[in-house]
C-alpha cells in the first residue's frame, strides 16, 4: 500500500491511498467464504452451491463489501503507521476501482490544530466593576413577587385591561382559510406581554367575558413564516374567563417561601445582594475574557476543524430552540429550523472553539491546572451560596456528569486570572442598571450593523433555501475512528 499525507485546510490531513489490487482479491475471497454457507441459490440446497456460480450470482454484494472493507483498514493502516491521530470520522473521496488494477481513493480527517501563541500578554482590554445597590434589591424582590404571582378571576369588573389575563379561544384565517398555527382553544394570554403579533392584545382589551370579536391585523413584513408575512388576517376571538395578578406580600414569610433558609426577609436581601454581585462579577469577568481572547485569536491565527464547529454550532443551536420551547413557542411553527439556526452560528462557534483552544494553550504553556483543592473550593463556594453540604453538591455533579465542565470552567477562572494580570486592564464602574444600558446599546448597535451587512431577503423560506444551498457538501463518511478529544405568537 502507498499513502501520501498532504496538509490541507481547517486543520485536516489528506491522505491519498493506493492499494494493490489483489488485497481486493483476498477480501472478495473472504466474503464469499463467509457468504457460501447461507446462500440460496435455484438448484441448490442452501450452502452447496459451486463457489464460482454463488461468486458470480452475489458479484455485486462481494464487490462492495470487500472495496468497503479493503478501504476502512486501508485508512486505519494509514492514520496508524503516520501517527496521526484523527478527532472525526474519515471523509472518503475520489475512489478509482478498475478491474486489475491498483485501488486509489483520497480520506481526509480532522486532527488537532497546531497552535503556536507567540503573543498573548500586553493586550489592552476593558473591566467594568459593577455596583449592586438597594434599588437592585428591591428590583430584584418585585421580579420574585412576579415569578409567585397567582392568577385570581375578576370580579368587580367584566371588561379586560391591561396586566389582566385573558383565557381565549381564537382562530386565525387568511383569505377565509384557517391557516396552520393561527388557533387555539382555552389560552392564557398575558395582555401586555407583547407575545402576540401587533394589534392583537390591544384588540383583546375592553372585550368582555362571552364576548366574540374578529380582530382585522397584518402580520409584520419581516414575519419569519414567509406565507403570513406583511399577509392582511382575520382572528376571532372569544372571551371566556378574565383574571388578574395578585402579587403576595413582601414579609419574612415570602423570603422563608423563597428561600428555605432564610431567617427573613432582611437576611434574603443580604442574600439577594450577594447573588446579584456574583452574577455582575462573572458577567463583566466573561466579557474581559472574551475581549483578550478575541485579541490572542487575532494576533495568532489558526485553523480549526470543521468538526469542532459544527459541534459547537449544534450545541447553541439546540439551547436556543429550547428557549422557544421554554416559552411556549414552537419555532418551526414560524419557519425556524434547527438546521437554520445551527447555519446561523457557525461564525459565532468558530470564535468559541479558537478562544477555548487558546485557554488550553495557555494554561499548556503557563503550567496552569485544576488541582484537588480548587475544586474542593469550588464545591464549598457554592454549598455556602445554596446553604446545602459538599458532598450533596458533588453528589448531584457526578450524577449529572457534570464535574468535567467544573474543572473546564475552573480552568478558565484561573487562565482568566493570569491573563488579566499579564494585559493591561482599563478599569471603570457603573451601576446594574448603567451596566445593562450599555450592553442592550451595544447588542442594538451589533444588530443594526449586521442588518447592513445582510443584503435583503425575499423570505424566510427563501433564505434557508439559499442557506442550504450554499452550506458546504460533506463527502460520505467511513467508519474508521471513533476517537475524538402558536404562529399569532
Amino acid at each position: 500500500m502507498k499513502v501520501q499525507v498532504n496538509d490541507a485546510e481547517r486543520s485536516q490531513k489528506e491522505l491519498l491511498v493506493e492499494i494493490p489490487y489483489e488485497v481486493f482479491e483476498t477480501a472478495a475471497d473472504k466474503e464469499l467464504d463467509t457468504l457460501l454457507p447461507k446462500a440460496k441459490i435455484h438448484g441448490f440446497r442452501p450452502g452447496k452451491a459451486p463457489r464460482e456460480i454463488a461468486r458470480k450470482q452475489f458479484s455485486h454484494q462481494i464487490k462492495s463489501q470487500a472495496i468497503e472493507k479493503v478501504i476502512n483498514e486501508a485508512v486505519q493502516d494509514a492514520l496508524t503507521s503516520n501517527n496521526i491521530v484523527p478527532i472525526s470520522q474519515a471523509h472518503i473521496s475520489d475512489v478509482v476501482f478498475e478491474e486489475n488494477k491498483p485501488i486509489t481513493f483520497t480520506a481526509k480527517v480532522d486532527v488537532f490544530p497546531k497552535v503556536e501563541l507567540n503573543k498573548y500578554k500586553d493586550f489592552n482590554f476593558k473591566k467594568v466593576t459593577v455596583e449592586i445597590s438597594d434599588g437592585d434589591i428591591d428590583d430584584a424582590l418585585i421580579t420574585l413577587q412576579e415569578r409567585d404571582m397567582t392568577y385570581e378571576p375578576v370580579e368587580n369588573r367584566d371588561t379586560v385591561q391591561k396586566g389582566d389575563v385573558a383565557v381565549i379561544d381564537f382562530e386565525g384565517k387568511k383569505d377565509g382559510v384557517a391557516f396552520d398555527g393561527g388557533t387555539a382553544k382555552g389560552f392564557s394570554l398575558n395582555i401586555g406581554s407583547g407575545h402576540f403579533i401587533p394589534g392583537f392584545e390591544e384588540g383583546v382589551i375592553g372585550m368582555k367575558k362571552g364576548e366574540t370579536k374578529d380582530l382585522n391585523l397584518t402580520f409584520p413584513k419581516e414575519y419569519n413564516n414567509a406565507e403570513l408575512a406583511g399577509k392582511d388576517v382575520v382572528f376571532t376571538v372569544t372571551v371566556h374567563e378574565i383574571k388578574e395578578k395578585v402579587k403576595p406580600e413582601l414579609n419574612d414569610d415570602f423570603a422563608k417561601d423563597i428561600d428555605p433558609n432564610s431567617k427573613g426577609l432582611e437576611d434574603l436581601k443580604v442574600k439577594l445582594k450577594k447573588g446579584l454581585q456574583i452574577e455582575a462579577d462573572k458577567a463583566t469577568q466573561l466579557e474581559a475574557f472574551g475581549q483578550i481572547l478575541e485579541q490572542i485569536v487575532k494576533e495568532n491565527p489558526f485553523e480549526v476543524p470543521y468538526s469542532f464547529v459544527k459541534e459547537q454550532s449544534d450545541r447553541i443551536a439546540f439551547n436556543a430552540m429550547n428557549q422557544f420551547y421554554q416559552m411556549g413557542l414552537n419555532p418551526e411553527q414560524v419557519g425556524i429550523s434547527f438546521e437554520m439556526m445551527a447555519q446561523r452560528y457557525l461564525a459565532q462557534a468558530e470564535e468559541q472553539v479558537k478562544q477555548a483552544i487558546v485557554i488550553n494553550e495557555v494554561a499548556k504553556l503557563e503550567n496552569i491546572a485544576v488541582e484537588e483543592e480548587d475544586i474542593n473550593n469550588f464545591l464549598s463556594f457554592h454549598a455556602e451560596l445554596q446553604g446545602r453540604t459538599v458532598e450533596e453538591i458533588r453528589k448531584e455533579l457526578e450524577a449529572q456528569m457534570q464535574m468535567e465542565t467544573v474543572r473546564n470552567d475552573i480552568l478558565g477562572d484561573k487562565v482568566y486570572k493570569f491573563l488579566a494580570g499579564v494585559n493591561k486592564a482599563e478599569e471603570s464602574k457603573m451601576t446594574k442598571k448603567e451596566y445593562e444600558a450599555s450592553k442592550a446599546a451595544a447588542a442594538a448597535e451589533q444588530k443594526e450593523d449586521k442588518k447592513e451587512e445582510k443584503p435583503k431577503k425575499k423570505s424566510s423560506a427563501k433564505k434557508a433555501e439559499t442557506e442550504e444551498t450554499e452550506s458546504e457538501e460533506k463527502p460520505k463518511k467511513t467508519r474508521t475512528s471513533k476517537k475524538k478529544e402558536d404562529s399569532a405568537e
